[in-house]
């Protein structure tokens, strides 16, 4: 377990490339202005930033459920096996996707060795292989969440942190966190996405990889709002409104003939005519 959250710390190599690509922003002009008061650069930047935010609180909240176990004697040992699967399978993919977008907010700049960028790149490549790669930890999930009362334990803990019933790591908050409006939205879409969760878990022998994808998404939902409840901040907020705007993964809905007919022609065969 303890590997799999070094994996989500090594994720955090998004961190660095969001920073570098907000300077370059500043003084890469296009169409006439910089090209950081672009909308639609603003927003690609906006979204760099969220997910960064997402990998860290859901990286410190595995890391905390894991090493103080004994501390949080709410949580039950499968919310600890789960959420070790789904974050580093959640976290490696995103981190993928984040530096490949973070590499194009530099243009061909992005692609040339002498910046240091396709090297990290390639890194994060390796995030999703290394300590199981994503279908056979997506597979340990499922089987994880078919015992007893997991599955439950799972989306139940997921609800908790986003209505601050409880923080990072499923600690108690001694004190009263103050109601935000601004929240209410992004926890009435996590609400509606944990519902889909608890259908597509129904049947998931052909999707268990969007379905483990959709937890991580999930869990890291939560830590966002769970976050964002505790510091009232506004860019916290916003994270937690964007991420469940964009972050939110579709749940795919596939059976065995979906999957079987295609893979039934060993090659594709062409004739001249």
């Amino acid at each position: 377990n303890k590997q799999k959250v070094s994996s989500g710390i090594n994720a955090e190599y998004g961190r660095h490339v969001t920073h570098l690509a907000r300077d370059y922003a500043e003084s890469r002009s296009a169409f006439g202005h910089t090209i950081n008061t672009l909308p639609l650069h603003q927003t690609s930047l906006a979204k760099l930033e969220t997910f960064n935010r997402a990998l860290i609180l859901q990286t410190v909240d595995l890391a905390l459920i894991v090493n103080a176990k004994e501390e949080t004697p709410s949580l039950s040992s499968s919310v600890s096996r789960v959420l070790s699967a789904v974050v580093k399978i959640h976290t490696a993919q995103v981190a993928v996707s984040t530096l490949r977008d973070g590499l194009e907010a530099f243009g061909g700049a992005g692609y040339m060795e002498d910046t240091g960028l396709p090297g990290l790149f390639r890194d994060a490549c390796v995030l999703p292989v290394w300590e199981g790669t994503s279908d056979v930890l997506s597979m340990e999930t499922i089987r994880a969440l078919s015992r007893g009362s997991a599955q439950t334990d799972v989306l139940r803990y997921i609800r908790e942190l986003a209505m601050g019933w409880c923080v990072l790591g499923g600690y108690q908050y001694s004190g009263d966190l103050e109601p935000c409006q601004p929240l209410e939205a992004p926890l009435t879409e996590l609400n509606q996405y944990l519902t889909q969760l608890e259908l597509a878990l129904e049947d998931c022998q052909y999707t268990g990889r969007s379905v483990a994808l959709g937890i991580g998404a999930a869990h890291a939902a939560a830590t966002l709002i769970s976050f964002a409840r505790y510091t009232q901040q506004p860019s916290d907020v916003a994270a937690a409104r964007l991420w469940c705007k964009m972050g939110l993964v579709t749940l795919n809905n596939l059976h065995s003939s979906d999957i079987s007919d295609i893979l039934t022609q060993t090659e594709i065969k062409f004739e001249r005519t």
